[in-house]
């Protein structure tokens, strides 16, 4: 992880006529909640830094961030996502380069309440049209969207060993994991036929903003790829995604989770909705062992102690409760 430096980041943009008169001193720090990013408002309060902490997908630089400039650009034809203003390309002082992008005004959403806002804003973003093949580039198209969503699940349950798990939780990873690659093998000519959409790829309530009136935005979109729907829809509404953030961490009832879709399927219509609705079982059981998977590394690596220390003691907990084998077999009964 490369930190940025206020003067350098203060230079670059004072390149961009529209902040020549920016100082480093004006530039405020905003609490860090995520992995991948710092964040700094700028004045006027209309205005946010993206500042990328390390490249993404393997790419350099320069690449990782034009693919997360057109993730912006894409994903703003929606409405339901910031706009991206500029563009700072990697230099020294900020190696990784960063993007000015429009600054939600509003508060993490309020769950339940405000997740019917949350299925409106992805079925909008779903809903935008796919480009050419030969125009997707930079952002990614998975071939097999569900054959990669089992080997990321493999190659973080293998670290297992080094998060010191209660071994019946490895145990009945291991289980999930033998029952993903079975559907995975089944069902891939399936999946591969499903219609595809723009999908954040990390769908977490927490990656919402709720303006006032209650429109919603997601914000975060540097994983953004041409996938499937479901897995966005199983992130925004299933544990323990939903107990990753500590301003919206929340455990959803059926019954919202249902009335969560019914908002989605209405707004995005077919042949989405009735594709995504008809599998959302197993997206649901997939997400959430790619996201205890992902718990399993953090835990592991100690990811999530780089967050602000408020960020970093919710996320402790909430990787501890994901990874109590009491909460594994819970989940694990509702899929039975």
């Amino acid at each position: 992880m490369t930190l940025p430096t206020l003067s350098a980041l203060a230079a670059a943009l004072i390149e961009i006529p529209r902040f020549v008169d920016i100082s480093a001193s004006a530039l405020v720090e905003m609490p860090r909640k995520g992995l991948a990013h710092m964040h700094y408002r700028m004045p006027g309060g209309r205005t946010l830094v993206r500042v990328p902490l390390a490249a993404f997908g393997g790419l350099d630089a320069a690449a990782s961030l034009a693919r997360q400039e057109a993730c912006f650009a894409r994903a703003q034809l929606s409405d339901a996502t910031p706009r991206v203003l500029a563009t700072i390309a990697p230099r020294e002082g900020v190696p990784f380069g960063a993007l000015v992008v429009d600054d939600i005004p509003g508060t993490a959403p309020n769950l339940p309440t405000e997740l019917p806002a949350l299925a409106t804003a992805l079925a909008a973003l779903h809903k935008l049209r796919l480009p050419d093949a030969a125009a997707r580039a930079p952002i990614p198209w998975a071939a097999d969207p569900l054959g990669e969503t089992v080997t990321g699940i493999a190659e973080n349950i293998k670290i297992a060993p080094r998060a010191s798990l209660d071994p019946k939780v490895e145990l009945a990873l291991g289980h999930e994991l033998a029952w993903a690659r079975e559907f995975s093998t089944t069902n891939a000519k399936r999946f591969a036929q499903l219609t595809r959409a723009l999908c954040l790829g990390d769908a977490h309530p927490g990656n919402f903003v709720v303006a006032p009136g209650g429109r919603a935005y997601a914000v975060d979109l540097e994983r953004c790829a041409y996938s499937l729907p479901g897995f966005d829809l199983a992130h925004a509404c299933s544990l323990p995604a939903t107990s990753w953030d500590p301003d919206c961490a929340a455990t959803l009832t059926s019954s919202q989770i249902d009335a969560f879709m019914r908002v989605w399927a209405t707004r995005v219509g077919d042949p989405i909705a009735r594709e995504t609705v008809g599998l959302f079982r197993p997206f649901r059981r997939l997400i959430w062992l790619r996201t205890t998977a992902v718990f399993v590394r953090f835990k592991a690596e100690g990811t999530h102690k780089t967050l602000e220390p408020r960020a970093a003691e919710h996320a402790q907990k909430a990787i501890d409760a994901a990874l109590d084998i009491a909460t594994i077999v819970a989940q694990r009964k509702a899929w039975s």
